[in-house]
């Protein structure tokens, strides 16, 4: 006899290595769970950061809009992550796409292109 399977909760991490937003729903894309680990942290030569080499990151704490994880949602120019550390100023990123696209950006194995989300974001 076949048993059912049920998903208890579920998660969305935004940003590598940061905390995870609990949803009550998440669109599948040909990578994964929309919006998953959509951002990362990089240096100034493009490495990524993890929790392993900043533990800290573990304390960063990612919003998104709710609408966010509808199915046919697209993101508008008042669309923005928010991001939330202790001791700092929440930071807005905007969730259309920046013009400036950095290469050599690395994580791991892989490496390539990501979107730099501007000065505002890199003081931060």
């Amino acid at each position: 006899m076949e048993q059912a399977l049920k998903i208890q909760s579920l998660f969305i991490y935004p940003i590598k290595s940061c905390r995870g937003i609990s949803v009550s729903q998440a669109t599948v894309t040909p990578t994964g769970f929309q919006w998953d680990r959509y951002w990362l942290v990089a240096n100034y030569k493009g490495r990524a950061y993890t929790q392993k080499l900043e533990p800290k990151l573990a304390l960063v704490e990612p919003e998104l809009p709710k609408e966010a994880f509808f199915e046919d949602w697209e993101p508008t120019m008042t669309s923005f992550l928010v991001v939330r550390a202790p001791g700092m100023s929440p930071l807005k990123i905007p969730m259309t796409k920046p013009s400036y696209v950095a290469e050599g950006v690395s994580m791991w194995e892989w490496s390539g292109s990501a979107f730099d989300e501007g000065e505002d974001a890199a003081k931060w």
